[in-house]
């Protein structure tokens, strides 16, 4: 069975831990049964970049062929394999799903879960939403700053996250699911949620029926245990993060049987030749001179537990700074086979003699009895694997090991415990029981640049195209800095060279000179995912806690230097822009920084002043545009100050950025996004805008347009969408595209007057469109979460959608 703690998913740890691995022992393996038909996928978008970047999560082996696994990532995205990583296809389940279930009856029929439950019946080709019954949904629901996705029914069905499902191996016609308690997202304080307890449903005909089971204590269904396990095929037993509970399908009482701790972070079991074994994982908490907490076992369906940390806490002291360890798997068939994700610091001995006495370390312990022994079967620390025995890619090659931490996630195969798949920021499989660990998300090429194998886990903000070089393009990242392509987006190498390592985290934009070969400037900071409104929750970017600033390039972006001269250090800085009016050589530009407005430059970037003069204090400076005219805009983006957020707003120059003046805004559009100017001038712009939850609707969104300079608007696409940004076609500007962050992208053939989706694409989040200058016929899509799609223009007609029948979606009917 799968288990995951949804904590995992909402935070990354660097963990460590160190000490001398033991002789893998061998194992028999039970036979693998044949493998189900591979289906054919129709034909898509592509997703181009170097892969990985990001964190992934749950990965399922399909129990009739590890060569198929399930994975998805937290920001939207899923994936299949159905050799073994070698290639990845990405499907979208309208928003993050949480598990991932296969029918032990049926090998092609699998299940998804997030805000609702998903069955596809040929491996991931498609799918059908089962629950909420689609003729129960009154409308799909896209609330907040990220768009959180529900379901709204006329039944009331329960809503809530569906975190675990378990399909009885005693009768595949019962599902039974565990939901996650319904909640919201403050603009200030972030995701909350009043219930402290779950709910668990059961379907005894395939889904199209659904019974509430019971509510049980707690905020997370961990995991969900068929009683077929222990012969009682009428039973389930079900861990919360709080309670251990035996059910009854029949209507019995509900059996209490307790944990070892009062809270626990995630659990798993199997059942073998031996029966069945449980295992629940805690905190570690110093008692004295010991250790309590950690990882318990029971083999008597829960009755009792016994600590097993035999061999995790032997090689040092017990301090304030106790070993943590995030997550564990277990293979269903062998289930002395445990994996244990481990962040330790350790005193060191005899590993590395030469550094600090306290050192950090993260891996993976394994035991193959029980937890009666553990070793390490991966080791690593920030700058070193010493395990030596993973396979990397170009994370490890650029950040080295500290990129990928300790595991968030592992998938063992239900029926070979010695492959298993792990997720940090990488992915990687072992097939000898972690001997020898191999990376499954990107492929290096004989020149040295990388090519995703399918897994793209990144944040995009635009696809920049050198002016001198048609094959020579660049795609500006979160997370992974900024990345460029020589043979037209085929292969990617990394561009980091010369750039401070408190800057590698984001480029959010770049600007190339138009006459000057090779000359390009780029804006660069550690605080990633702007302009959401959760990046201004904590206030570490009104304090100045994060770094950036501007770099240039004279040779193509294979290497920079820091170019920021006037621009404060601890500055966000997030869109460059040049004029191209001013000489070569001495450029005038200028640079938006979070929380501090406007920066200019007359000397080709050498030296910056502030240009703030009307913004009011403190501006939350997004991008900044020139209309053909040459009137400068500047978009202020909604922020969070003193604990209130604070509305965003549209300012223009007409002097350069001597000064500003406000530019008016129809009411309730407080959110602007994005501003585009067309190139034919006469005022014409559209305006990208973020809505804002008003009685549970969003308003004040969508896009608008304006032909006087924006002394009018008039609204051109729906008010409750999540506008990112909009784009013009280079050779018929009354083709308008957008992204949104709605699962949808779109164009119109007559300025806003009549949209049309892009068939194929439904990524949730959804960033920037880009035509394609050296193919008409094509467009970039940016992402949030996804990397960057490329397609036709009119998007790809034959292409088969993710979910079959799908006319409760928001935007069914508009392709």
């Amino acid at each position: 069975m799968k288990s995951l703690a949804r904590g995992v998913l909402l935070s990354a740890f660097f963990l460590t831990g160190c000490a001398r691995p033991e002789p893998v022992k061998t194992v028999e393996k039970p036979p693998v049964p044949s493998a189900p038909p591979v289906p054919v996928v129709a034909p898509s978008w592509k997703v181009l970049g170097p892969g990985g970047g990001g964190s992934h999560f749950a990965c399922t082996v399909s129990p009739f062929n590890p060569e198929i696994v399930f994975s998805k990532c937290d920001m939207s995205g899923a994936q299949v394999t159905y050799d073994g990583g070698r290639s990845w296809r990405m499907f979208n389940l309208r928003t993050v799903i949480y598990d991932f279930e296969f029918d032990p009856a049926d090998s092609n029929t699998v299940y998804a879960s997030n805000t609702g439950l998903y069955r596809s019946e040929n491996l991931g080709r498609s799918w059908r939403l089962i629950y909420p019954d689609p003729a129960d949904i009154i409308a799909e629901r896209m609330v907040g700053d990220h768009a959180e996705q529900y379901f709204e029914t006329k039944s009331g069905m329960p809503d809530g996250l569906i975190t675990q499902v378990l399909v009885d191996p005693s009768d595949s016609r019962r599902i039974v699911i565990g939901l996650d308690p319904p909640g919201g997202v403050n603009p200030v304080k972030g995701p909350f949620s009043s219930i402290d307890s779950v709910r668990i449903l059961v379907s005894s005909d395939r889904g199209a029926q659904w019974s509430l089971l019971a509510r049980l204590p707690g905020r997370e269904v961990l995991a969900l245990f068929p009683g077929a396990w222990e012969d009682q095929p009428d039973q389930v037993k079900v861990l919360t993060d709080r309670s251990c509970y035996q059910l009854s399908f029949s209507g019995g009482a509900a059996v209490e049987l307790g944990l070892p701790e009062a809270r626990i972070r995630a659990a798993d079991g199997g059942k073998g030749k031996a029966g069945a074994i449980y295992y629940v994982l805690s905190n570690f908490r110093q008692a004295g001179a010991r250790a309590e907490g950690g990882i318990y076992r029971s083999t008597d369906g829960g009755h009792n537990w016994s600590q097993v940390s035999q061999g995790l806490l032997e090689d040092w002291q017990i301090t304030a700074q106790l070993p943590y360890f995030k997550t564990l798997a277990v293979c269903e068939s062998r289930p002395e086979v445990v994996y244990l994700s481990a962040h330790i610091y350790i005193d060191e001995i005899e590993w590395m003699p030469n550094r600090p006495k306290r050192d950090r370390k993260f891996g993976i312990f394994k035991t193959d009895n029980a937890g009666d022994a553990w070793r390490w079967v991966y080791r690593a620390s920030e700058d070193s694997i010493y395990s030596r025995n993973l396979r990397g890619g170009w994370e490890d090659q650029s950040y080295g090991p500290e990129w990928g931490e300790s595991p968030h996630s592992f998938g063992v195969s239900p029926a070979d415990p010695d492959i298993c798949y792990v997720t940090d920021n990488r992915t990687y499989v072992t097939r000898d029981g972690g001997k020898r660990w191999e990376q499954v998300y990107t492929e290096k090429q004989p020149d040295g640049s990388w090519r995703s194998r399918g897994i793209d886990v990144t944040t995009t903000y635009g696809v920049h195209f050198d002016p001198f070089d048609r094959n020579h393009l660049f795609i500006s990242y979160t997370d992974i800095g900024l990345w460029h392509s020589f043979n037209g987006g085929k292969s990617w190498f990394h561009a980091l060279k010369g750039i401070p390592r408190e800057w590698i985290n984001t480029t959010y934009w770049l600007v190339f000179d138009p006459e000057i070969k090779d000359r390009i400037w780029t804006v660069r900071s550690d605080c990633h995912d702007l302009p959401r409104l959760k990046m201004f929750r904590s206030g570490a970017i009104a304090r100045g806690e994060y770094q950036g600033g501007v770099a240039v390039s004279g040779d193509g972006g294979k290497s920079w230097q820091v170019s920021s001269s006037g621009i404060p250090p601890n500055s966000v800085c997030t869109h460059i822009l040049l004029d191209p009016e001013s000489p070569a050589g001495m450029r005038t530009l200028y640079v938006c920084a979070m929380e501090r407005g406007v920066y200019k430059s007359v000397d080709d970037g050498k030296t910056w002043i502030e240009a703030n003069s009307g913004l009011g204090e403190r501006p939350s400076a997004w991008r900044i545009e020139r209309s053909p005219e040459g009137m400068l805009y500047l978009l202020v983006v909604r922020s969070i100050k003193d604990g209130k957020v604070v509305d965003g707003g549209l300012f223009h120059s007409d002097s350069g950025a001597t000064s500003w003046q406000p530019v008016a805004l129809p009411k309730g559009v407080t959110g602007p996004n994005d501003l585009l100017c067309d190139p034919r001038g006469g005022g014409i712009m559209y305006l990208s805008c973020w809505p804002y939850p008003l009685k549970g609707q969003e308003s004040g969104g969508g896009l608008l347009r304006t032909e006087d300079g924006g002394v009018t608007w008039q609204r051109v696409f729906d008010e409750q969408a999540h506008v990112y940004a909009a784009a013009l076609d280079p050779q018929n500007p009354d083709i308008v595209f957008i992204n949104t962050f709605d699962s949808a992208a779109f164009r119109s053939e007559d300025r806003g007057a009549t949209w049309h989706g892009l068939p194929g694409y439904n990524f949730k989040w959804g960033h920037r469109p880009v035509p394609d200058p050296r193919n008409p016929d094509q467009l970039y899509l940016t992402t949030f979460g996804g990397s960057v799609f490329y397609g036709p223009a009119k998007g790809v007609a034959e292409a088969k959608e993710d979910i079959e029948d799908g006319t409760y979606l928001r935007w069914a009917g508009m392709n």
